[in-house]
């Protein structure tokens, strides 16, 4: 059996990092691959934590706040968690370059053979990205074992242009269960009854409330579509540090009763079936595992710019500029995906190559692969 530590340089929530990998593991084959988590922060998922422990597995916190001195924690928790914890393959997930590049140093430094690095999003294009990028090409040119993504968008933000250009990139896609994400029309209707909705355009955003999520953008944009669609409603799926500042907004724009903030739900495919687009004004991304997961429902997904335009399924995609003086543009863009008819899409989906088991089957593969070629080594 490979035992692999999954690393996360963020708290572990319902995020996409945590959907993506936790889709993996479902699907592994647990004699081959044990999967232990650590974070240096939180476990604010407990179902996560649960589900993990199932498969034989373990999940690890130090439980320091987050946002306070976050790459110095991570830093020293990893270094302190490996110092004393033994594992053949690490495997780094984060938005951040800090913990993508530092991490496998400080893995190879403890004895760790196979050292994975996962680009799973982009970021902003500013001077201290530009910095942190060039400062970081040494590290990746030395310490990560095999490199990884969600998108070619998120490889070429994160890695150097050398690994990119002799395809050192393995492309992992956000793959879903198409079993449990698929249209249906009767749990459409169920839900909506349930919700005492009847012909009422709704609008659906699921992510953490953040300044990478961008929702105050979207509570301008959703105001906006009041004015054409006055009985229209917005849901709004999870929790974060943005919550309360989204929340004020909707109040002083009085449309409380248009809005309805959800929290973190477990029925995620009933709810995207009940839908009618989602929408999605992302600072920057990777590719959006809730995209994914809205596509294979046959949902249209109208996105920013920022987002990959690598969506499985072109017909239900729209990128839009996230300049103020266009949210015109983002309005019609939603009225023109409301009229695409909503159907199976599972074919699609596979043949895009987002089929969660054929995924799961590529990174076990990975992983014992690179097991194997360190056994062969010595």
């Amino acid at each position: 059996m490979v035992k692999v530590l999954e690393v996360f340089r963020e708290p572990l929530a319902n995020g996409g990092q945590e959907s993506f990998i936790m889709n993996m593991l479902r699907n592994m084959d647990h004699d081959q691959i044990q999967m232990d988590f650590m974070t240096p922060f939180t476990c604010d998922n407990q179902s996560l934590k649960a589900e993990v422990e199932s498969y034989g597995g373990r999940v690890y916190t130090y439980d320091h706040e987050f946002g306070k001195n976050n790459n110095q924690v991570f830093k020293e928790s990893l270094s302190d968690f490996l110092s004393s914890h033994s594992y053949e393959t690490v495997h780094f997930h984060s938005g951040s370059t800090y913990a993508l590049m530092m991490g496998p140093k400080i893995a190879s430094e403890a004895g760790v053979k196979n050292r994975i690095v996962h680009s799973h999003c982009g970021g902003d294009d500013n001077l201290k990205y530009r910095l942190i990028k060039a400062m970081s090409v040494p590290y990746f040119m030395k310490y990560p074992t095999q490199f990884c993504a969600c998108s070619m968008l998120a490889a070429k933000w994160k890695f150097p242009k050398k690994i990119i250009d002799e395809n050192k990139v393995d492309i992992l896609k956000n793959a879903v269960d198409l079993d449990r994400f698929h249209y249906d029309p009767k749990i459409r209707d169920e839900i909506r009854a349930a919700s005492g909705l009847k012909k009422e355009i709704v609008l659906g955003h699921i992510g953490r409330f953040s300044r990478q999520k961008n929702q105050l953008f979207l509570i301008d944009i959703f105001n906006c579509f009041l004015k054409r669609h006055a009985d229209a409603r917005l849901w709004l799926v999870g929790e974060g540090e943005d919550l309360d500042k989204v929340k004020s907004k909707v109040r002083e724009l009085g449309i409380e009763k248009q809005v309805d903030f959800l929290g973190l739900r477990k029925d995620i495919p009933d709810l995207l079936n009940a839908m009618d687009a989602l929408v999605l004004p992302s600072l920057f991304e990777g590719l959006p595992v809730v995209g994914v997961e809205a596509q294979a429902v046959s949902l249209p997904v109208i996105a920013s710019e920022e987002v990959t335009k690598e969506m499985p399924v072109p017909e239900l995609s729209r990128y839009l500029s996230l300049e103020p003086d266009r949210l015109i543009d983002w309005i019609e863009a939603i009225e023109e995906m409301l009229l695409v008819k909503r159907k199976d899409r599972k074919q699609e989906m596979i043949e895009a190559g987002y089929e969660v088991k054929e995924a799961a089957a590529h990174l076990q593969n990975l992983y014992l692969n690179q097991s194997k070629e360190k056994d062969d080594d010595q």
